[in-house]
């Protein structure tokens, strides 16, 4: 009898454990909860990004403890693919109240996702929160217009240029150090994504006191081999 009531004790003990783990694990995701999401657009981080087009997702909680958020994206164009890095997003504790993941779209052909009302859904225990894409009005096909240009600072020496042009154009990013008789040199090539947005890294910009910057379209032919 003794040995058969310490039994019933031990399973008594861990179904009360089992029990009270439960209970932990709902207060903690009573405990927090959505409140609000947002997507952008990002910059190519490749030269060459080709039908790749880059969102970044960021998604606000409240409260504390555990909270699983699970993304999903629908309404692109057919034959894209959608990947998240991360696809769930984990909050624990109190910090951070806000987490980001990285929304990759993959199309067969050049596309303007832009021009999709998509929608991206964030996913929580009892809520969840869904936005719709906006549509951009500025959306053109590949013209011989201007693309505009934005530098920002990497590091010592190099500077990020940046390009909204026409989507899946290939630009030559060419550099001078004097505009009043300018001798334009070649600096590499980008490929714009999707959007017609895209990316260019520049090095060696502190051997002259100034240097300006160019995106040529079409971008020059290779000159023939002798």
């Amino acid at each position: 009898m003794q040995t058969n009531n310490a039994m019933k004790n031990r399973v008594y003990s861990l179904l009360i454990g089992t029990a009270f783990g439960l209970v932990t694990c709902g207060a903690s995701y009573a405990m927090s909860g959505l409140v609000s999401m947002t997507m952008e657009p990002e910059w190519p981080a490749t030269a060459q990004p080709g039908t790749v087009v880059l969102y970044k997702v960021s998604v606000v909680r409240e409260g504390k403890g555990l909270l699983d958020v699970s993304l999903s994206s629908k309404g692109l164009p057919d034959g894209a693919t959608v990947s998240f890095s991360p696809r769930v997003l984990r909050f624990t504790g109190r910090t951070p109240t806000t987490l980001t993941s990285l929304m990759t779209v993959t199309c067969t052909n050049v596309t303007p996702t832009d021009s999709y009302s998509f929608t991206v859904t964030s996913q929580a225990l009892r809520d969840a929160i869904t936005i719709t894409n906006q549509i951009s009005p500025e959306l053109r096909a590949a013209t011989a217009e201007r693309p505009v240009l934005f530098m920002d600072p990497v590091e010592a020496g190099s500077v990020r240029i940046r390009g909204q042009g026409a989507f899946g154009q290939t630009y030559q990013i060419e550099s001078t150090p004097d505009l009043g008789n300018p001798v334009w040199t070649p600096s590499g090539s980008s490929t714009a994504d999707g959007n017609g947005r895209f990316t260019f890294v520049a090095t060696d910009v502190n051997d002259t006191p100034m240097r300006f910057f160019r995106a040529v379209w079409p971008a020059p032919a290779a000159a023939p081999q002798q």
